[in-house]
């Protein structure tokens, strides 16, 4: 999906939320966003029940690629994290404020943590596994792929709304300042050396371990590249630790954004807080971290596109 269109549905989403900011027109929005996110999990469920590349190395390569992953999403939490100070210091926001567990919507539990939200990615990611496991289609699988596609840019139209009814988001966000530009240089640098660390334990080459984790979630791009300049092998390697990125940051986020911040809540997710996670992340730490979070997933995707090939041309297998 081109970034224009996506960046083109959330601001007509938050023009939308902006012009017409009342409490019906953020539930619409909520509800389009969280039926957007409930498709797209589905879909990713059914990608993972019929993709035979992540079948059949998910008792060799796969094991590689979670190590990886686990690898690059600690080190981006940490770097993100320990970084605050530093942000707090030369930005109008206090740390207490910027790095305190978000308030919390009158949906949720006295305890913080979001069970509806955890139940709305289970349940549609389950489903779609266990439809694909049962039996589908080979031409509904492509129609079901081809369909997310479009869900997305609704999925950022609803986004759009709740944040543009919110009107403390920019005013949050230019009170950060470059520190919005700080997240995803911290992420990045936390992901490949958390990647190469974790690879190191395993005894997987260094070259190799940061050209996988380089990807920083957008496993579509990483596994095409990575095959090309990487052989076949690393490749699915490399789709596989970034598609777990995916998934494992649905599970993270409540868990993160309660216990460290909803600033911490954003490494996670890398390159897919500019599409498929944001929503989580709005949901879980609030209006006022999409924008941040979206400029994290923007930097990042141009990031990946520069960093794969660069590590990997300058000495592949390492």
């Amino acid at each position: 999906m081109n970034i224009g269109i996506l960046l083109l549905a959330l601001l007509i989403g938050g023009v939308f939320g902006y012009l017409w900011s009342f409490d019906m027109v953020q539930r619409i929005g909520n509800g389009v966003m969280m039926v957007s996110l409930g498709i797209l999990l589905f879909v990713i469920g059914v990608q993972l029940g019929t993709d035979e590349r992540i079948l059949r190395n998910v008792n060799t390569i796969g094991g590689v690629a979670l190590v990886l992953c686990i690898g690059s999403v600690i080190g981006s939490i940490v770097c993100v994290y320990l970084a605050a100070g530093i942000i707090d210091r030369v930005s109008d926001v206090s740390l207490a404020s910027r790095n305190s567990p978000p308030h919390q919507p009158s949906d949720s539990p006295a305890d913080g943590f979001e069970w509806r939200t955890m139940a709305l990615v289970l349940v549609p990611l389950a489903v779609g596994v266990g439809v694909s496991i049962v039996g589908l289609p080979g031409s509904i699988v492509r129609t079901l792929e081809s369909a997310s596609e479009y869900v997305l840019p609704v999925l950022l139209f609803g986004v759009g709304i709740t944040v543009g009814s919110d009107s403390g988001v920019l005013t949050y966000t230019a009170q950060i300042g470059w520190g919005v530009l700080a997240i995803p240089l911290l992420v990045a640098v936390g992901s490949i050396l958390g990647g190469v660390l974790s690879g190191i334990a395993i005894g997987f080459p260094v070259i190799d371990s940061a050209a996988v984790t380089a990807g920083f979630g957008w496993y579509s791009y990483a596994g095409v590249v990575v095959s090309n300049l990487g052989g076949i092998e690393l490749g699915a390697v490399a789709f596989l630790a970034n598609f777990f990125r995916e998934l494992i940051t649905f599970f993270l986020l409540p868990f993160i954004a309660k216990y460290l911040g909803g600033m911490t809540s954003i490494a996670p997710g890398g390159a897919t807080t500019m599409d498929v996670t944001l929503p989580m992340v709005q949901r879980v730490s609030g209006e006022r971290f999409v924008v941040p979070a979206l400029i994290n997933g923007i930097v990042l995707s141009v990031f990946a596109t520069l960093f794969v090939p660069v590590i990997l041309t300058g000495g592949v297998g390492g």
